[in-house]
């Protein structure tokens, strides 16, 4: 199947237009070579709410953007750009950091708190990203703020083994994932972290050579504002690989 991808740029005035050109032009350069057919649009206003209005058209199934590196303190108090789209967006936003490189290492960080699954919503959205992978990593982080009720004391500080071995809920949803990924010949392996979501997620992206990090996200009906702040939010802003967000 043909794919035709469309590059978007954002200028805040139109008499920026001639910088939207040039950047439009580097892009048709490193394109060109490598897709027969290629779309390419400056729209003039807010870039967040611009990106997220031409996403919303119906013609995507993934939003890709890069991520500047800016001022921490400033960055945390206005937000970036990455974040501001993930908030708002319906689509999967795959955000670049770093320099580029095939996606072959992944790490997948599937709660199983919702359904369908990351898992489900990974391979049934975007399955050409796992059919380039070579391995990949399946983290649930145990931890007592978000521990379902009824979860025992133990299950908190088990491994992934010792949870798919007692058939509790995370260690099935863990099973599962792994099951379909030794389906498709991936090098998979389950994983399980203890502590702050947060926290855990990001220093596992950082413990390994992981090129992408995949997280899901929630629209904010029906979810307290504060978690996807805690979540989707501020691991678009610290986890230093590419990141991919799936909803």
């Amino acid at each position: 199947m043909s794919l035709t991808p469309t590059v978007l740029t954002v200028v805040k005035n139109a008499d920026e237009q001639r910088e939207a050109e040039q950047v439009l032009a580097h892009a048709a350069g490193l394109l060109a070579p490598v897709f027969e057919k290629v779309d390419y649009l400056t729209r003039v206003g807010q870039p967040w709410e611009e990106i997220v209005r031409e996403g919303e058209t119906g013609r995507y199934d993934l939003i890709m953007m890069g991520q500047r590196q800016s001022r921490p303190l400033l960055t945390r108090i206005r937000g970036l750009v990455t974040q501001k789209v993930v908030a708002r967006t319906t689509l999967p936003v795959l955000i670049a950091k770093r320099e580029a490189r095939p996606l072959r290492r992944i790490l997948i960080c599937d709660s199983g708190a919702q359904s369908p699954t990351l898992m489900q919503l990974f391979r049934e959205r975007l399955p050409r990203i796992l059919a380039q992978a070579t391995d990949v990593t399946v983290l649930h982080v145990m931890s007592q703020i978000s521990a379902a009720p009824g979860v025992r004391g133990a299950d908190l500080y088990a491994t992934a083994e010792e949870l798919m071995q007692a058939n509790t809920p995370e260690g099935s949803i863990l099973e599962q994932d792994v099951s379909y990924l030794a389906q498709i010949n991936l090098r998979t392996r389950a994983k399980v972290r203890h502590g702050l979501v947060l926290d855990e997620i990001a220093d596992e992206a950082r413990s390994d050579a992981y090129d992408l990090v995949v997280i899901g996200a929630h629209r904010d009906e029906g979810l307290p504002r504060f978690l996807l702040d805690d979540l989707a939010h501020e691991l678009v802003l610290d986890v230093e690989r590419a990141i991919l967000v799936v909803r």
